[in-house]
């Protein structure tokens, strides 16, 4: 039988959730489909040159789409749908799968290709029961959640440990990005360590190191009270690895949607403070956590942390939901794209 051939078109290579969990799912996904991922432009580009590429992806979509019966193109990220939308457009041998992944939009522009553009694909997804909420008005469809969780999981990597021996306080794992929280970034970690009981040790693993925020600058800036360590452009194994070595996860992001790395982080053993914006207020008991509510709004309750984390409950449940509940991305999108409606 003849392999689905699938272009998930994403804006650039970078280490955003979209763009690793895509690279992770390619092994599985090329069990049931001929699966291309396949970048507008280049991290380094200026805006005139993101541009130009946009436009010079859609020609050359155009043109290989003369050659196919059906040309199927998966969307992720603003510009991708743009691309799309010309491509399918002019081209009567497209179908366009619109892929959302964020609970909420982060400007404008976003509001308005995710909210409206995207309504004009042939199908829509979404990485979570969340983000399809908040951006589908109609039936949600549970058919098209398409969570980035794969096949390869090794629940050994994942065990709650004594925090004794962990050697960082608080650890935040994402893109230096407005919308992952970092100009929160120095306000929560000041905070905190004026909270904390001893010199607080963080984590940041993110892309960039100046990207929205300089980690540098900032260790420099907050050397006299805590101590900020930081890596950059991590594997995932390297992560997790990190996570288990952390006490606290915290996450900034007002945007999240499924938030794999929350998961992560609980299940490799460590307490969560996190926003309540996505996936994780379906699975985690709410008296088990903390919750940011407003930005500059930190309130750490020490006591609170020591007597529930790491949480054998949020543990159990976040194993559940996530080997029980949610479907592998690569089964998930296969039945996606090979449904007739």
């Amino acid at each position: 039988m003849k392999k689905i051939k699938i272009i998930h078109l994403i804006n650039a290579d970078t280490i955003g959730g979209v763009e690793v969990g895509a690279k992770l799912a390619q092994t599985e996904c090329r069990k049931f489909m001929d699966y291309e991922i396949r970048y507008i432009y280049n991290t380094e580009d200026t805006w005139v040159k993101k541009f130009i590429k946009l436009f010079q992806t859609a020609k050359l979509l155009l043109a290989e789409s003369k050659d196919k019966d059906n040309q199927i193109i998966l969307s992720s990220l603003w510009m991708s749908h743009i691309v799309s939308l010309i491509v399918k457009t002019f081209s009567k041998n497209t179908t366009w799968i619109s892929f959302i992944h964020n609970s909420n939009y982060s400007n404008k522009l976003n509001y308005l290709v995710c909210t409206k553009l995207t309504y004009l694909a042939d199908k829509q997804v979404f990485d979570s029961y969340s983000t399809s909420k908040a951006y589908n008005n109609k039936e949600i469809n549970q058919s098209r959640i398409v969570n980035y969780f794969f096949e390869n999981y090794d629940l050994k990597k994942f065990d709650i440990q004594d925090w004794s021996n962990r050697e960082y306080d608080f650890i935040m794992v994402a893109r230096n990005t407005k919308q992952k929280g970092f100009l929160e970034l120095e306000n929560f970690c000041t905070h905190i360590s004026s909270q904390y009981p001893s010199r607080a040790k963080f984590m940041i693993i993110t892309n960039d190191l100046k990207e929205i925020l300089d980690l540098q600058n900032l260790k420099i800036k907050l050397q006299d009270i805590c101590e900020i360590n930081f890596k950059i452009n991590l594997s995932n194994s390297e992560v997790l690895k990190y996570l288990t070595e952390s006490k606290v996860y915290f996450c900034l992001s007002h945007f999240e949607g499924f938030g794999i790395t929350i998961l992560e982080s609980i299940l490799s053993g460590c307490f969560v403070i996190t926003t309540n914006v996505g996936e994780q207020k379906n699975y985690l008991l709410s008296e088990r956590r903390l919750i940011i509510e407003n930005k500059n709004n930190y309130k750490l309750d020490i006591e609170y942390i020591k007597n529930n984390g790491p949480s054998k409950e949020n543990f159990d449940r976040s194993k559940e939901f996530l080997f029980k509940k949610v479907h592998t991305y690569a089964k998930s999108l296969y039945k996606v794209v090979s449904e007739d409606t």
